[in-house]
C-alpha cells in the first residue's frame, strides 16, 4: 500500500465516512475503505473508484496531490518507463530545476546523453564553432576530420578558408621537407591525390592549421558540427560553472533534455518528476495508472 497523507474531511464530506471511522481504516488502501464501506451499504462509497478516477479534480483533492510528499510517495511506486513518462510532462524549466542537485562534474557527463543534435544547439548557444574549435583538444579535431560523413571534394573546398603558411606547413610535416609553394599549387597537388594519402596530409596539418579546416567545413555545411562526438561537444563545460550549464539548458525542450534522465536510479527519477503540476499529474493517473490509485491508502 502506498501511505499518503490525505485529506480525511474531504472523503468524509464527499462519501459520507465519519472521521472517527476513518480512523479505523489506517494501513487500508482507498480502494480497501470503500469496499468495505460498500458492503455496509454506502452506495456513496461503492462508486468511489468510478467517480475518482474519471474526475482528476476530485482526485488531486481526495488525493491531497498539491503536496510535494503525496506526490512523492507515488512516483516512488513507478517503474523507470512509467517515470520517463511523467517526466515527459514537465515544463523545460522545472526539469532544469531538477538536474540542479547534481554537481557540474556529472552534469557535463549527463550533456554526453544528449542527441548530438540537441547537444549541439546547447554548444552554439554559448559560443560560435570558432571559439569551440579552440577550446577542444586536437584528438577530437582528428576524429571530426576521419568522419564518414565527410569527404575529400568537400575538405578541398574548405581549404580555401586556411591561411598559406598553415597549408605550407601542413605538407612540410607530410614530407620532411620545406614547403615554399602558393595555396592554389598546393590545393591543386592535394587534390590529385588518393583519398588515403589525402588524409595522411591533412592529419599532418597544425591544430591552427586543422581549426582553419573545420571552420572552412562548418561555415559551408553547419550541420555538420554533429559530426564531433558527444564527448568533444561536451568538452568546453568542463570549465563552466555549474549554474553556466544549467543557463545553456534552456535552449532544449523537455523531450530533448529527456536523455539526461532516463538512466538515473529511480528514487532521484521520482524525486525530479515530483515537480509536475498535480492538476497534471491527476489527469495522468486517472488515464494511465489506476492500478496505483487503487494502491494508495492512509498511513
Amino acid at each position: 500500500m502506498i501511505g499518503l497523507d490525505l485529506d480525511l474531511s474531504y472523503l468524509s464530506r464527499y462519501f459520507n465516512i465519519s472521521s472517527r471511522v476513518m480512523e479505523q481504516y489506517q494501513n487500508m488502501s482507498i480502494v480497501q475503505i470503500m469496499q468495505k464501506e460498500a458492503e455496509n451499504g454506502n452506495t456513496q462509497a461503492a462508486e468511489f473508484l468510478i467517480k475518482i478516477t474519471n474526475d482528476p479534480n476530485e482526485l488531486a483533492k481526495a488525493f491531497r496531490l498539491i503536496e510535494p510528499k503525496n506526490r512523492l510517495l507515488i512516483l516512488s511506486n513507478m517503474n523507470k518507463e512509467d517515470l520517463t513518462k511523467i517526466m515527459g510532462f514537465l515544463e523545460p524549466e522545472e526539469l532544469i530545476l531538477g538536474l540542479s542537485i547534481f554537481n557540474q562534474e556529472m552534469l557535463v557527463k549527463m550533456l554526453e546523453l544528449l542527441e548530438p543534435e540537441s547537444l549541439a544547439a546547447v554548444v552554439l548557444s554559448k559560443m560560435d564553432s570558432d571559439k569551440f574549435l579552440k577550446l577542444i583538444p586536437e584528438d577530437y579535431l582528428n576524429e571530426f576530420l576521419m568522419s564518414d560523413n565527410i569527404n575529400k571534394e568537400m575538405m578541398i573546398k574548405a581549404m580555401e578558408d586556411v591561411d598559406e603558411n598553415e597549408l605550407q606547413k601542413m605538407m612540410e610535416n607530410f614530407s620532411g621537407e620545406s614547403c615554399y609553394e602558393s595555396k592554389e599549387n598546393i590545393i591543386r597537388q592535394l587534390g590529385s591525390m588518393n583519398d588515403d594519402n589525402f588524409m595522411k596530409v591533412v592529419l599532418c596539418a597544425e591544430k591552427d592549421g586543422k581549426e582553419q579546416l573545420i571552420g572552412g567545413l562548418l561555415r559551408r555545411k553547419p550541420d555538420l558540427f554533429e559530426e564531433f562526438s558527444t564527448e568533444a561537444m561536451a568538452y568546453p563545460f568542463r570549465t563552466m560553472q555549474k549554474e553556466e550549464i544549467l543557463k545553456s539548458l534552456t535552449v532544449l525542450d523537455t523531450k530533448e533534455m529527456l536523455p539526461m534522465v532516463e538512466d538515473l536510479p529511480q528514487e532521484i527519477m521520482a524525486l525530479i518528476a515530483t515537480q509536475i503540476n498535480p492538476q497534471i499529474f491527476a489527469k495522468i493517473l486517472c488515464s494511465d495508472f489506476k492500478n496505483i490509485i487503487a494502491a494508495c491508502g492512509i498511513k
